[in-house]
């Protein structure tokens, strides 16, 4: 799906790697989700979120800075941080709290558990992807911002990839 399918006023719900490619200036993604960013921002489109999403950014953003700055290597990144837990605070978050801070982006709270089991044994996704996806159906959002493949196999779900 293009993004310039998505009809204007609609609800989106972002996946954490949109943010993670935009915060890290992916080479091949950072042009099409940096303007797919601007039409949320802009208020052409409603982003949703949930605290899976804020987990998964804030995790990617700092593993991969760590792993640079350490030059270790992302299999290692838990081994390391575990006895340095200090490097943390070395990572400079702002851009990240910034981004998932943006205006016309939603936090979504809460969801059914029994929705999760639901959605994971239907569409045969891991725990994260079906929160995701219990979100989407509780604020009966139909849209979704992802470039995970595995959302393909649900039905009532449009994509956007980037």
């Amino acid at each position: 799906m293009k993004q310039e399918i998505i009809p204007p006023d609609s609800d989106v719900f972002i996946d954490s790697n949109i943010f993670t490619y935009h915060l890290l200036g992916h080479k091949r993604y950072r042009d099409s989700v940096k303007d797919f960013l601007i039409k949320i921002e802009s208020g052409i489109y409603t982003g949703y979120i949930n605290e899976v999403v804020v987990s998964e950014v804030y995790h990617n953003f700092i593993r991969v800075i760590i792993c640079d700055k350490f030059n270790i290597q992302p299999v290692d990144f838990i081994r390391f941080i575990k006895p340095n837990p200090e490097a943390i605070a070395e990572v400079d978050l702002s851009k990240v709290t910034a981004i998932l801070s943006m205006k016309n982006l939603q936090l979504i709270h809460g969801i059914k558990i029994d929705m999760v089991e639901e959605n994971m044994k239907m569409y045969n996704l891991l725990s994260s992807d079906a929160i995701h996806l219990s979100s989407c159906k509780l604020q009966n959002i139909e849209y979704m911002a992802t470039n995970d493949s595995d959302f393909e196999r649900v039905d009532f779900l449009n994509l956007w990839m980037p």
